[in-house]
């Protein structure tokens, strides 16, 4: 099945989205679609996949214009779209999200639980016989990799010809990663296309057979996979080459005696730190194999609960370890991973989410809010961190993962500019293109600048080495030696993750 669009446009209040956009797609290729945040691509598949109607431009699949109107629509007509922020109920589980709207039922009132149940796996055997998923525990509790898989499933469950995968291995580790690349390839040979969107230039390489790119709203260029390097793929993105966007001279940093947090004796669950500090305008990196403990380390330092330590200090200050807003009022400022499920609401506007940490920063007393203030914080952070937006008033919903990132940050600045002596980022570009990815690298390094120690655990080793200038390697739940800026390589962090270090 091919399905084409035409001179797409897509206009916003202000901004205009997609710009004449033509590109067709075909059920028996994967398809990459790059470009910088803010380019349009889920605009691009928003509007492919029903959710948005094109302000002009046609839809044509098998040689008909139709219509989708919404996702169901779309689904009417073969496509599915699996969107990056998930859409799965953590509290039921693997076979209810899977069915979910279509049990099997008794006299259409009772779910026949044995059926469902069934009927689940018999989904997942017939689209990914290799799968092993206990499809009867909540999906909360599954790793990241069988939640994808379970939403692909349920996606496919309509035999659709075309599945749009929006950033479907971010957050997953590397065996994870090659265990949904061999899915993706699987597909297409089933009779089922796939748009696939990712910011990791390599995977797009590896598993497109042609590749989209797309700029300001316009259709770049359409080109086989095999006949563009990374290298080629940036400078169309971006105008650019991109070596320089991630890595920089700005590691270097003045000499700050002040050490702005200090913990010794720190036990966090199995997580054991004996001793830690971060100096003013220091940018120290996290990393370590799935559950080495570097994550759950960098989490206990914003909610300690059920911590243990010997001391704890910010900012020279001895602190009592204890809640997450007894935290945050000593100065400890937490951007986590998982934003759409830890720290941003997709039905508030950007004014709203960027609000919710300081509201009273909008207030002229006795909790009377000013829309002027809020207005003007709200644009003065939007500004700040270049998030491509209409308006302050916009849904959350309705922008790119990159600027969705960008407000997740944002809510520590709005009102706070300087407060926080330690901003702790966790997987901070998950989700992320390389032009906003440098925008990010480039406020961290800004927060350093003025004596923030910033904090960052992350499974991208290239990311630690770009912007860190120490690293800490966790492996076993416990810190490792650590790791200079001058001997910084992936094969440094390698052995030093995996216990191999000399």
């Amino acid at each position: 099945m091919d399905i084409r669009l035409t001179d797409i446009v897509m206009q916003f209040p202000g901004t205009r989205a997609l710009d004449g956009v033509s590109v067709d797609f075909r059920s028996d290729e994967v398809h990459g679609l790059i470009g910088e945040n803010g380019a349009g691509k889920s605009t691009l598949v928003n509007v492919l996949g029903g959710s948005l109607a094109p302000s002009s431009g046609q839809v044509v699949i098998a040689g008909q214009p139709v219509r989708l109107g919404s996702p169901h629509g779309a689904l009417l007509h073969g496509i599915a779209h699996v969107s990056q922020e998930g859409s799965l109920v953590s509290g039921l589980t693997g076979a209810e999200n899977i069915l979910l709207g279509h049990e099997p039922k008794i006299a259409g009132l009772v779910i026949r639980a044995g059926a469902l149940q069934r009927q689940a796996e018999a989904l997942v055997r017939e689209w990914f016989p290799r799968a092993a998923i206990d499809l009867a525990r909540p999906v909360g509790e599954l790793p990241m990799a069988d939640r994808k898989v379970i939403e692909i499933v349920r996606a496919l469950r309509g035999s659709p010809k075309l599945v749009i995968l929006d950033e479907p291995t971010a957050t997953l580790p590397a065996r994870e990663k090659e265990q949904l690349w061999q899915i993706i390839r699987s597909l297409p040979k089933r009779g089922v296309g796939v748009v696939l969107i990712s910011h990791f230039l390599s995977e797009i390489k590896a598993l497109s057979d042609r590749i989209t790119v797309l700029r300001d709203g316009r259709h770049i260029c359409t080109e086989p996979g095999a006949a563009l390097s990374e290298d080629q793929l940036v400078e169309l993105m971006l105008r650019r080459t991109g070596g320089a966007q991630l890595k920089s001279a700005e590691t270097t940093r003045a000499a700050r005696p002040e050490v702005v947090l200090s913990v010794q004796g720190w036990s966090a669950g199995a997580v054991r730190v004996p001793d830690f500090r971060i100096h003013a305008g220091e940018i120290v990196g996290l990393i370590g194999l799935t559950g080495a403990g570097h994550f759950g380390f960098a989490r206990s330092l914003h909610n300690p609960a059920g911590v243990q330590c010997r001391a704890l200090e910010i900012g020279g200050k001895p602190v009592e370890p204890g809640p997450p807003g007894r935290m945050q009022a000593a100065g400890v400022a937490l951007v986590p991973d998982h934003r759409m499920e830890y720290a941003l609401i997709g039905e508030w506007t950007l004014r709203e989410n960027l609000s919710m940490v300081h509201p009273q920063h909008g207030s002229v007393g006795a909790g009377v809010l000013s829309p002027r203030r809020e207005e003007a914080e709200a644009t003065r952070v939007m500004r700040l961190l270049n998030v491509k937006a209409h308006s302050s008033g916009q849904l959350l919903k309705e922008l790119s993962g990159g600027n969705k990132q960008k407000i997740s940050i944002g809510k520590w600045l709005y009102g706070a500019e300087g407060r926080y002596r330690v901003m702790i980022f966790i997987e901070p570009t998950e989700g992320v293109d390389i032009g906003a990815k440098a925008e990010i690298y480039a406020e961290m390094r800004r927060l350093a600048a003025q004596g923030t120690g910033i904090l960052i655990a992350s499974s991208d080793l290239l990311e630690i080495e770009s912007v860190a200038h120490r690293v800490i390697p966790f492996a076993h739940q416990r810190p490792g030696p650590e790791i200079r800026a001058a001997d910084f390589s992936e094969s440094t962090f390698i052995a030093a993750i995996s216990g191999t270090a000399a």
